[in-house]
């Protein structure tokens, strides 16, 4: 393959409303040909909606043991009482893999969570062909072999498996989108040496469902602004123009198979 080969991919659908409108945005009008699900996020049956999507993206099992937000908190799909050792003392998920390596996940639970993750979503009507790590929770050595025999099973594409072999690579020198994102990402590539490079974000309007979305710690509106501006990144008419003008081929997780 020669030229720059570009896997886009949105993340977190299934988080709210918001997110799930601005994903469908980017993949509909934008350059965005994966989508990654988060099957225990609260507005997972709203993002439904996105099956028919499927002629423009592949949807991904964003694989989720962990649940980050301050104020807007869930729990696994499992009933807590099969799955203790994922979850903190009020049935919620761990705010970081840091707290939920310390829960000392049992591999066995994490595999029948995430087999129900994967059964909620296939039961939603997606065609799941791929899988990759909300929060990078892989980095886990003992649930590292736990995700990647379950891809095996289950025949889905492992977002890990594929940056291990260097098949895929990160965007080299991307640092995320700043006030023009469109402009900025497109004047980028222009610079990016031929390869097959992964390029992810976290698209959503602007809200007062995503205002209210923090980290701990976080200044109210800051995640809002910054995934606006993910969404820009894949959908603002500079960025469409520059791929198809340059004939950046938009890669969708099946083309790597």
């Amino acid at each position: 393959m020669r030229g720059v080969h570009l896997l886009t991919r949105a993340d977190d659908a299934g988080t709210n409303q918001t997110m799930n409108r601005a994903i469908r945005a980017t993949a509909r009008q934008g350059i965005v040909r994966n989508i990654s699900l988060l099957a225990p996020a609260p507005e997972i049956e709203h993002a439904a909606a996105m099956v028919d999507l499927a002629e423009r993206a592949v949807f991904g099992l964003h694989v989720c043991l962990t649940a980050e937000w301050s104020g807007y908190r869930w729990g696994p799909v499992l009933d807590t009482d099969k799955v203790p050792t994922l979850v903190r003392p009020d049935g919620t998920l761990p705010f970081t893999v840091k707290e939920l390596q310390d829960l000392r996940p049992d591999p066995g639970e994490v595999l029948t969570e995430i087999a129900a993750q994967l059964d909620r979503l296939t039961r939603l009507g997606f065609a799941v062909r791929y899988m990759d790590e909300h929060m990078l929770v892989g980095e886990i050595p003992d649930i590292t072999e736990v995700l990647s025999q379950f891809a095996r099973d289950k025949g889905l594409l492992y977002d890990r498996e594929l940056r291990q072999s260097g098949r895929l690579t990160p965007l080299p020198g991307w640092t995320g989108p700043d006030e023009h994102p469109g402009t900025e990402l497109a004047d980028h590539l222009a610079e990016t040496s031929p390869g097959t490079y992964l390029l992810t974000g976290h698209p959503a309007f602007k809200s007062d469902e995503m205002e209210r979305l923090r980290l701990p710690e976080q200044q109210p509106g800051r995640e809002m602004i910054m995934r606006n501006r993910e969404r820009r990144m894949f959908a603002d008419i500079e960025i469409v123009d520059y791929c198809d003008d340059a004939r950046i081929e938009l890669l969708r997780y099946t083309d790597l198979a």
